[in-house]
């Protein structure tokens, strides 16, 4: 296992999770304009849709770090490994957004965790049928595709956006660990990276 945390860099995970934090400390509820091609996109885009990007691209950069000889030739199952760390980053994220939007009342903090589990899905599934490259721009080119197109009448986001969704909504909800866990099933299998998992 030590050499499993080695060859991953887990300590650049923790580094992800503290400037995860403190980007969430810092923006709050802060906003920014963005360019739009929807009639009704809102004033001021929530930043902390984007904090899931950070924690999204760290994981890629772990589950990137592989001893490819030694994890053939373990006896260890590092896939098992690999699904503990995405899932606890997810859990705790979650626990995280929560806690923030309890404490401190940031309320677009509530939703961070679970459009992690719908980015982190995505990108899981791209790394499994584009390899490591093309998955880190999967999630980025949602978010794109969400400000550019994601909003209806009267600031209103458009449910397929799921992340633009209010923190309580239930399909949002459904939909994320939906792709969460086909995620989490691509990783177990290996997609393409094949021989790289027991």
């Amino acid at each position: 296992m030590m050499l499993w945390m080695r060859a991953r860099r887990l300590w650049t995970l923790a580094a992800g999770g503290g400037l995860y934090l403190l980007a969430m400390t810092v923006l709050g509820d802060g906003g920014v304009v963005l360019p739009s091609l929807s009639a009704g996109s809102p004033p001021a885009t929530p930043l902390a849709l984007f904090l899931p990007l950070i924690n999204c691209l760290v994981l890629l950069f772990c589950l990137g770090n592989r001893l490819l000889s030694a994890e053939l030739t373990g006896v260890r199952s590092v896939w098992r490994y690999d699904l503990a760390m995405v899932s606890a980053t997810a859990v705790l994220s979650v626990l995280l957004g929560y806690a923030m939007s309890e404490l401190l009342g940031f309320g677009a903090a509530a939703s961070t965790g679970r459009n992690l589990l719908f980015l982190c899905g995505l990108m899981l599934l791209a790394r499994g049928f584009a390899g490591e490259r093309g998955a880190g721009a999967v999630p980025v080119v949602w978010l794109i595709l969400v400000t550019l197109f994601g909003y209806g009448d009267a600031f209103a986001p458009r449910p397929w956006t799921v992340v633009a969704m209010p923190p309580g909504d239930g399909l949002a909800w459904a939909a994320s660990l939906l792709v969460f866990g086909a995620g989490l099933g691509m990783l177990a299998r290996g997609g393409r990276s094949g021989p790289a998992y027991r």
